[in-house]
Parts: C-alpha cells; structure tokens; sequence
C-alpha cells in the first residue's frame, strides 16, 4: 500500500491502471491502423490555382500474342489484334466519386486508340492538385455505345485505401501526372 494524496492506494489498483491506460492507447493505435484510408497532403504549389494534365499510358504485357485479362470467373486471354485500333474512353472525376449519369460531375473527358496493345491519353490542363478517379475502359467489342459494353475491358484498381472498384486512382501535384495501366488493372467486362 502507498499514501497518494491523503488517500491510500493499492499497489495492484496501480497496476490495474496502467494496464488499462496501455490497453487503451494500444486499441486506439490498432483503431487507427486500419483506418488510414485518408486523402494525400495537398502539395504546397508555387502556383496553386494552376491546372494540370494527367497522361494515362496503357502498356499491356503480351503473351503468345494475347493480353490476359481478369474476369469474374479467372484469367482471360485477349487477342491483340482485337484491341488494335480500338476506342479508348476515359473519364476523370474527383477521388471517391463514380460516374453516376452527370456530365457536370466530370472533370474532364479523354479519348485514343489503341495500337496494337498500348495506347496513351492524354487530357487538357484540367485539374488542380489533388486526388482523382479515371474511369476508362476499352471499347474492344464491335458496335461501340456511351459506355463499357459486353467483351468490352474496363480499367480499376482496388489496391488503393477507399476504392470504387470501377476506376484507377491518380495524384496530381504541382505538375502533370501520369499513370500506367497494365494487364492487372483491367477486367473484361
């Protein structure tokens, strides 16, 4: 036993405490762990209100003359000679946002053609700093429309904190932006 302020405490109920007090502190920490899912930092600009463009390079790997592609049943081997020269169309939207039928929800629209199995879009200088999703998709499947149709390949990416799971996520800073869709960041539609 100890005298704490007049009044007496017991060694055990010290203790007690500072397990308590450690058991708290620890399950804040893990709380907080999993829950880091938080917006990058703006970057500090020389110029903040300039507006950026964001280039989106697809660089598929080819394999016996196919791109394999996920899909909900397993890997897919798409032909090359089926996207060459095929319709690219993108869409970017702010972070955590899905297009939802509002053309005024869009930051900016960018479309190419695939050669072969690369291709790059670019946009005009659209966006300030901050984080974006690009919603892209492949128009691989003859007979086109205003959105990802059957057969056709759409990009994602559900490696990042908060994903939509329909687009890839890009962070403009104080320049340009780029970003590299590969085989992983498609999924036959």
């Amino acid at each position: 036993m100890r005298w704490a302020r007049g009044a007496l405490v017991h060694l055990s109920a010290v203790r007690q405490l500072l397990v308590l007090s450690f058991l708290a502190v620890a399950l804040a920490s893990a709380a907080d762990a999993r829950c880091r899912c938080r917006p990058l930092p703006m970057p500090k600009c020389a110029a903040p209100e300039t507006r950026h463009r964001i280039t989106v390079d697809i660089d598929f790997i080819v394999v016996d003359g196919t791109v394999e592609v996920v899909t909900q049943s397993g890997p897919y081997r798409v032909p090359v000679a089926d996207l060459d020269g095929k319709t690219i169309l993108a869409a970017f939207m702010p972070r955590g946002e899905v297009f939802q039928g509002f053309f005024e929800e869009i930051v900016a629209i960018a479309a190419g053609t695939m050669e072969d199995a690369h291709a790059a879009v670019q946009t005009a200088g659209a966006f300030l700093p901050g984080e974006y999703e690009v919603l892209l998709f492949i128009d691989a499947v003859p007979g086109g429309g205003a959105g990802p149709q059957r057969g056709d390949l759409a990009a994602f990416d559900n490696g990042v904190c908060d994903p939509t799971g329909v687009s890839v996520r890009v962070a403009v800073g104080c320049g340009d932006a780029a970003v590299t869709l590969e085989n992983r960041h498609f999924i036959l539609f």
